[in-house]
């Protein structure tokens, strides 16, 4: 008996020295959702008695699958302006696209996510810069094992934790390109990229303060081309390609720049461990994901598939805020 309850205890501090790690992440999520609340003129007072109205509307929804909670409402209020209108159609189209388009979520947990985390960095920088915008970095560890498919799963499921424990303003992703191939850029359809954006654009409303395509090489030009296709102008023009990394000088101090570029803050390899970690914490929500579906015959006014995704061959131009 005493073996067992000191065995649950060592059990308890591991879990608890874990959890306790990847918050790290998200230290700063109270000091931006102050600044953003400001920004848009906003109180806490305000704020949950817009949460109240968005959660009473979600128990009319008889065919969304849950009442979503108050952080992860607070953050689609926050995403869409506090227009309350614009966060319903969003919170519906969170749970809508994982039914439209499956491929692009699953459980991080599964061994084909682990697999391609261990080949692949796809983490984001605790501290925000300027004190607002969560820096993403993605880099393949080798050549030729880019698939944009799962790296959409990781990046989605990071919103799904995001949504819970941090403040999702404005983002900033940096794509280190030294280890893609053309073989890598041959993978990747106009559809596949607009299958991507559409998610972006109809769920998580981010606004991307910019694009950074670092180490670029020629054949850059070829996934330049797609995006633009995809992209309207307004968003693409925020797309920024440089040949070296240079530019992250300018993003991150000394002491925030990753030991990767030469500076003393976290590697790319201790922030995706911490992503993995993380993933682990929320195991039963990603389980409980996977089982989550919408019921159609319950749905008021029906869907219209091609209106949300275009019919197929027809890449509508995406904005995203």
């Amino acid at each position: 008996m005493l073996i067992t309850m000191l065995l649950r205890a060592d059990l308890n501090l591991i879990s608890y020295k874990r959890h306790y790690e990847y918050v790290y992440l998200f230290q700063q999520a109270d000091g931006v959702r102050k600044q953003a609340y400001k920004s848009l003129n906003k109180d806490e007072k305000s704020v949950e008695e817009d949460v109240a109205v968005v959660k009473q509307w979600l128990k009319t929804q008889h065919h969304l699958p849950e009442v979503m909670s108050d952080p992860a409402i607070r953050n689609f209020l926050l995403m869409n302006k506090f227009s309350v209108e614009s966060t319903k159609q969003k919170i519906d189209m969170y749970y809508t696209m994982r039914t439209l388009l499956p491929d692009l979520y699953g459980n991080p947990t599964c061994s084909q996510i682990k697999d391609f985390m261990d080949d692949m960095f796809v983490c984001f920088h605790p501290v925000p810069m300027q004190g607002l915008y969560k820096v993403f970095l993605y880099k393949a560890k080798r050549p030729n094992i880019l698939s944009l498919r799962k790296l959409a799963v990781v990046v989605n499921s990071i919103a799904e934790v995001r949504l819970m424990k941090d403040c999702m303003y404005r983002d900033i992703m940096i794509l280190d390109m030294e280890n893609i191939t053309v073989n890598d850029i041959a993978k990747i359809t106009p559809p596949l990229i607009a299958e991507i954006f559409t998610i972006y654009a109809k769920v998580f409303s981010l606004r991307l303060e910019a694009i950074y395509l670092l180490n670029a090489p020629s054949f850059v030009l070829q996934l330049m081309a797609m995006l633009k296709s995809v992209l309207k102008p307004k968003i693409f023009n925020r797309i920024e390609v440089h040949q070296d990394t240079e530019v992250l000088t300018q993003i991150f101090t000394s002491d925030d720049l990753p030991k990767d570029y030469g500076g003393n803050g976290p590697s790319l390899q201790e922030l995706n461990d911490l992503v993995m970690l993380m993933f682990e914490d929320h195991q039963e929500r990603f389980d409980q994901l996977d089982k989550l579906k919408i019921d159609e015959n319950l749905r008021v006014e029906k869907l219209n598939r091609e209106e949300i995704l275009g019919v197929r061959g027809d890449f509508k131009k995406l904005e995203v805020d």
